[in-house]
Protein backbone atom coordinates (compact mmCIF):
# COMPACT_ATOMS: atom_id res chain seq x y z
CA UNK A 1 0.00 0.00 0.00
CA UNK A 2 2.93 2.54 1.01
CA UNK A 3 4.05 1.79 -2.72
CA UNK A 4 0.81 2.67 -4.57
CA UNK A 5 0.87 5.92 -2.20
CA UNK A 6 4.09 6.81 -2.95
CA UNK A 7 3.57 6.12 -6.64
CA UNK A 8 0.10 8.09 -7.03
CA UNK A 9 1.99 11.16 -5.28
CA UNK A 10 4.90 11.13 -7.79
CA UNK A 11 2.55 11.25 -10.33
CA UNK A 12 0.45 13.82 -8.51
CA UNK A 13 3.95 15.92 -9.01
CA UNK A 14 5.32 15.36 -11.99
CA UNK A 15 1.82 15.67 -13.59
CA UNK A 16 2.59 12.05 -15.62
CA UNK A 17 0.39 9.15 -15.36
CA UNK A 18 1.90 5.59 -16.20
CA UNK A 19 1.51 4.24 -19.43
CA UNK A 20 -0.35 1.12 -18.33
CA UNK A 21 -2.95 2.93 -16.95
CA UNK A 22 -3.88 4.29 -20.09
CA UNK A 23 -3.61 0.64 -21.55
CA UNK A 24 -7.13 -0.94 -22.23
CA UNK A 25 -8.88 -3.96 -23.56
CA UNK A 26 -12.28 -3.60 -25.01
CA UNK A 27 -14.05 -6.70 -25.25
CA UNK A 28 -18.00 -6.74 -26.08
CA UNK A 29 -21.09 -9.16 -24.47
CA UNK A 30 -23.87 -10.24 -25.64
CA UNK A 31 -26.70 -8.96 -23.94
CA UNK A 32 -28.95 -12.32 -24.40
CA UNK A 33 -31.45 -10.62 -26.30
CA UNK A 34 -32.48 -9.63 -29.82
CA UNK A 35 -30.23 -10.65 -33.21
CA UNK A 36 -27.03 -11.76 -32.07
CA UNK A 37 -25.29 -10.44 -35.66
CA UNK A 38 -26.29 -7.32 -34.31
CA UNK A 39 -23.70 -4.28 -32.77
CA UNK A 40 -27.09 -3.29 -30.46
CA UNK A 41 -27.18 -6.33 -28.93
CA UNK A 42 -23.92 -6.61 -27.51
CA UNK A 43 -22.41 -4.38 -24.79
CA UNK A 44 -19.09 -3.05 -25.40
CA UNK A 45 -16.50 -3.71 -21.73
CA UNK A 46 -13.09 -1.51 -21.40
CA UNK A 47 -11.37 -3.91 -18.88
CA UNK A 48 -8.55 -1.27 -17.56
CA UNK A 49 -5.44 -1.53 -14.83
CA UNK A 50 -6.80 -1.53 -11.54
CA UNK A 51 -4.03 0.84 -9.96
CA UNK A 52 -5.38 3.57 -12.83
CA UNK A 53 -8.59 3.17 -11.91
CA UNK A 54 -7.86 3.66 -8.01
CA UNK A 55 -6.15 6.90 -9.53
CA UNK A 56 -8.83 7.87 -11.30
CA UNK A 57 -11.37 7.69 -8.40
CA UNK A 58 -8.54 9.73 -5.86
CA UNK A 59 -8.71 12.13 -8.79
CA UNK A 60 -12.53 12.08 -8.63
CA UNK A 61 -12.51 12.35 -5.05
CA UNK A 62 -10.28 15.77 -4.90
CA UNK A 63 -12.64 17.22 -7.78
CA UNK A 64 -16.11 16.78 -6.11
CA UNK A 65 -14.69 17.45 -2.65
CA UNK A 66 -13.20 21.30 -4.53
CA UNK A 67 -16.76 21.51 -5.97
CA UNK A 68 -18.65 20.63 -3.15
CA UNK A 69 -17.27 24.00 -1.49
CA UNK A 70 -19.93 26.00 -3.29
CA UNK A 71 -18.66 26.34 -6.42
CA UNK A 72 -21.85 24.19 -8.37
CA UNK A 73 -25.42 25.67 -7.87
CA UNK A 74 -28.12 23.73 -5.83
CA UNK A 75 -30.21 22.97 -8.79
CA UNK A 76 -26.91 20.43 -10.07
CA UNK A 77 -28.17 17.28 -8.90
CA UNK A 78 -26.89 14.55 -11.13
CA UNK A 79 -23.61 13.12 -9.87
CA UNK A 80 -23.39 14.84 -6.55
CA UNK A 81 -23.30 13.22 -3.31
CA UNK A 82 -26.37 13.97 -1.06
CA UNK A 83 -27.94 15.61 -4.24
CA UNK A 84 -31.14 13.10 -5.58
CA UNK A 85 -32.99 13.50 -8.95
CA UNK A 86 -35.97 12.66 -6.97
CA UNK A 87 -36.81 16.35 -5.91
CA UNK A 88 -35.91 17.01 -10.04
CA UNK A 89 -38.31 14.41 -10.84
CA UNK A 90 -41.12 15.59 -8.73
CA UNK A 91 -40.84 19.36 -10.10
CA UNK A 92 -41.05 18.15 -13.36
CA UNK A 93 -44.26 16.24 -12.67
CA UNK A 94 -45.83 18.90 -10.89
CA UNK A 95 -44.98 21.56 -13.93
CA UNK A 96 -46.18 18.63 -16.07
CA UNK A 97 -49.73 18.98 -13.74
CA UNK A 98 -50.00 22.93 -13.57
CA UNK A 99 -49.75 22.88 -17.42
CA UNK A 100 -51.84 20.24 -18.21
CA UNK A 101 -54.52 22.55 -15.50
CA UNK A 102 -54.07 25.37 -17.50
CA UNK A 103 -54.26 23.49 -20.72
CA UNK A 104 -50.47 24.86 -22.20
CA UNK A 105 -47.73 22.86 -24.02
CA UNK A 106 -45.23 21.66 -22.19
CA UNK A 107 -42.15 20.35 -24.33
CA UNK A 108 -39.46 18.78 -22.54
CA UNK A 109 -35.61 17.24 -23.56
CA UNK A 110 -33.97 14.36 -22.13
CA UNK A 111 -30.08 14.23 -22.63
CA UNK A 112 -28.38 10.53 -23.08
CA UNK A 113 -25.18 12.01 -20.49
CA UNK A 114 -23.43 8.21 -21.48
CA UNK A 115 -23.30 9.77 -24.92
CA UNK A 116 -23.01 12.90 -24.29
CA UNK A 117 -20.09 12.34 -22.44
CA UNK A 118 -18.17 9.83 -24.62
CA UNK A 119 -18.22 12.53 -27.22
CA UNK A 120 -17.16 15.14 -25.23
CA UNK A 121 -14.48 17.77 -26.35
CA UNK A 122 -11.83 16.71 -23.88
CA UNK A 123 -9.24 20.41 -24.21
CA UNK A 124 -12.70 21.92 -23.49
CA UNK A 125 -13.27 19.81 -20.42
CA UNK A 126 -9.60 20.83 -19.40
CA UNK A 127 -10.61 24.62 -19.45
CA UNK A 128 -14.03 24.44 -18.07
CA UNK A 129 -11.67 22.55 -14.53
CA UNK A 130 -9.24 25.87 -14.83
CA UNK A 131 -12.51 28.12 -14.88
CA UNK A 132 -13.64 26.25 -11.43
CA UNK A 133 -10.12 26.91 -10.41
CA UNK A 134 -9.16 23.46 -9.93
CA UNK A 135 -5.35 22.88 -8.90
CA UNK A 136 -3.53 22.28 -11.89
CA UNK A 137 -1.86 19.72 -10.98
CA UNK A 138 -5.49 18.20 -11.07
CA UNK A 139 -5.91 19.20 -15.05
CA UNK A 140 -2.51 17.82 -15.76
CA UNK A 141 -3.03 14.62 -14.41
CA UNK A 142 -6.91 13.86 -15.30
CA UNK A 143 -5.96 15.26 -18.62
CA UNK A 144 -3.02 12.52 -18.45
CA UNK A 145 -4.79 10.20 -17.94
CA UNK A 146 -7.43 10.50 -20.83
CA UNK A 147 -3.94 11.79 -23.59
CA UNK A 148 -2.41 8.37 -25.48
CA UNK A 149 -4.91 6.02 -24.48
CA UNK A 150 -4.08 2.56 -26.24
CA UNK A 151 -7.07 0.19 -26.86
CA UNK A 152 -7.39 -3.33 -27.95
CA UNK A 153 -10.31 -5.44 -29.09
CA UNK A 154 -10.77 -8.94 -27.72
CA UNK A 155 -12.93 -10.93 -29.92
CA UNK A 156 -12.94 -15.28 -29.94
CA UNK A 157 -9.51 -14.95 -28.26
CA UNK A 158 -8.18 -13.36 -31.14
CA UNK A 159 -6.56 -9.77 -30.51
CA UNK A 160 -6.07 -6.64 -32.36
CA UNK A 161 -3.59 -4.73 -32.88
CA UNK A 162 -3.14 -1.17 -30.48
CA UNK A 163 -4.99 1.54 -31.86
CA UNK A 164 -5.79 5.34 -30.22
CA UNK A 165 -9.70 5.83 -29.72
CA UNK A 166 -10.20 9.02 -30.89
CA UNK A 167 -13.25 9.82 -28.20
CA UNK A 168 -12.55 7.16 -25.54
CA UNK A 169 -15.00 4.67 -26.60
CA UNK A 170 -14.33 2.46 -29.50
CA UNK A 171 -17.34 0.14 -31.22
CA UNK A 172 -17.65 -3.00 -32.90
CA UNK A 173 -20.18 -3.07 -35.57
CA UNK A 174 -22.03 -6.07 -36.61
CA UNK A 175 -20.84 -9.32 -35.13
CA UNK A 176 -18.79 -11.44 -37.22
CA UNK A 177 -15.78 -13.72 -37.09
CA UNK A 178 -13.71 -11.10 -38.72
CA UNK A 179 -11.74 -7.81 -36.58
CA UNK A 180 -11.52 -6.00 -39.18
CA UNK A 181 -15.25 -5.19 -38.93
CA UNK A 182 -14.51 -3.61 -35.33
CA UNK A 183 -14.14 0.30 -36.05
CA UNK A 184 -13.56 3.04 -34.03
CA UNK A 185 -16.68 6.15 -33.28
Amino acid sequence: MAELMTLFQEMWRQGQVCQDFKDTTIIYLYKRKGNQQLSDTHRDISVLNIVGKIFARILLSRLNGHLEQGLLPESQCGFRRHFGTIDKISAARQLQEKCQDMRTHLYTTFEDLTKALDSMNRDRLWKITQKFDCHDRFTQNASQLHDGITARVTDNGTVSEAFTPPCCRAYCGPRRNRRSNCRVT
